[in-house]
């Protein structure tokens, strides 16, 4: 599989925030509740909330040769890594392990030499690969639904 990657703008927000819920819905279910599913992809929708962090971080977008979003990666300038999604049907292939490297070299590139993420049970081997740490599981509201969020950091 070949994919070209590049930094995402405004103009790719749409398609991120149906890239991210689509993910939620399909992906959801395997270790989420209904409520918790609902919770998760209805954050991925064009609002001001997504536009922040994809615009609000510097964000890499993967792009088949089509043009068509295969993922994203997004590192604010604080080191918080704001996103690594990839759609489902490219999940296993490296493309989220490529994304974030990618990611995490621009950032270091930057002068970031912190980082730290909130994974999710799909992300956090893609982030022990890059060599975070888990350093807490903290329960947490998200969306108004309660969800075990696992907090990885790095440097």
């Amino acid at each position: 599989m070949t994919w070209a990657v590049r930094r995402a703008g405004a103009a790719d927000v749409a398609a991120l925030a149906d890239l991210y819920a689509t993910s939620a819905r399909t992906l959801g279910p395997l270790v989420y509740t209904p409520a918790q599913v609902d919770a998760w992809a209805g954050f991925g929708r064009d609002t001001p909330r997504f536009r922040d962090v994809v615009l609000g971080a510097t964000t890499w977008l993967a792009a088949d040769a089509d043009g068509a979003a295969l993922g994203f990666c997004g590192v604010a300038d604080h080191g918080e890594v704001r996103s690594l999604y990839v759609r489902a049907d490219r999940m296993r292939q490296g493309l989220g392990t490529a994304l974030l490297a990618h990611a995490l070299a621009d950032a270091r590139s930057r002068g970031v030499t912190r980082l730290a993420a909130w994974a999710t049970p799909f992300s956090l081997p893609v982030f022990e690969r890059a060599g975070f740490v888990l350093v807490a599981r903290v329960a947490q509201d998200f969306n108004g639904v309660r969800f075990e969020r696992l907090r990885v950091a790095l440097g």
